[in-house]
């Protein structure tokens, strides 16, 4: 079975609408969204197991480089197996996910690209 997801990761400023900054200002998390029609992984209150954010993070030597990172958090006590990739992409990145436990994940490095649309399947 596979649970399919799509996301944009996005960076703002400090000032920006509707974004969660980090402390300083330098990258805001935009929460992804479950948009296939396969069952996902879900915990014990209906939640779906795999919460997942996404970032553009700027180098501190380069404010210009982009690291698009995706974060995981595992809600359940199973662990989870998902592949995440840029969306329309096929080539994906696996990232297995202890029970109850993060993981963050750089899809990539982009100079000048502040924004990103990222794709995730859940392989049970």
């Amino acid at each position: 079975m596979v649970a399919t997801g799509l996301g944009l990761g996005v960076m703002f400023g400090p000032a920006a609408a509707g974004s969660i900054s980090t402390p300083g200002g330098r990258f805001s998390l935009q929460q992804g969204s479950n948009v296939g029609t396969s069952p996902v992984s879900k915990d014990a209150l209906g939640r779906p197991c795999a919460d997942i954010e996404a970032a553009a993070r700027p180098h501190s030597s380069n404010p210009n480089v982009f690291d698009h990172v995706v974060s995981v958090v595992n809600r359940c006590l199973k662990p989870l197996k998902l592949s995440i990739c840029y969306f329309g992409s096929v080539h994906c990145q696996f990232l297995d996910i202890p029970g109850t436990r993060r993981k963050d994940l750089v899809l990539g490095v982009y100079p000048g690209m502040k924004t990103f649309r990222y794709s995730y399947k859940e392989v049970r």
